[in-house]
């Protein structure tokens, strides 16, 4: 589902691109396509962060639960928790350091878990080499 959230972005830029190269008699009905496409885009997006919500919610709770291999306190790093983290960080950087993380919310709290689980089964990893 995230392909598909993503992909509504180019449509949305696509459109609005379209009014600064038209004539303006033309202008209302392109920015109303524009919002057609930003419904479809927040539908398509919200489904697609929901979906995933729900399953790193479900999998911190089975940290917490001692349901896997990992030590409970890794239920913080959970994208879900880090991304609560890091909302209101970025909140408080100044521009364009609060644009850039804005923009990359997602990737941040993945790159931290999954290092995080990295360097916690390192150890297995050399083992298998």
């Amino acid at each position: 589902m995230s392909p598909l959230g993503h992909a509504g972005f180019f449509y949305v830029g696509e459109i609005y691109k379209a009014v600064h190269h038209t004539d303006p008699v033309s202008h209302p009905y392109l920015l109303e396509t524009g919002r057609g496409f930003m419904k479809m885009l927040n539908i398509a997006w919200g489904a697609a962060i929901g979906v995933l919500a729900i399953g790193w919610i479900s999998f911190a709770v089975c940290i917490l639960l001692n349901k896997t291999l990992l030590p409970r306190w890794m239920a913080l790093l959970t994208p879900f928790v880090l991304t609560l983290f890091i909302i209101p960080i970025k909140g408080l950087l100044p521009l364009p350091y609060s644009g850039w993380v804005g923009g990359a919310i997602f990737n941040i709290a993945y790159l931290t878990f999954f290092s995080a689980l990295l360097f916690i089964f390192r150890k297995k990893l050399r083992n298998k080499s």
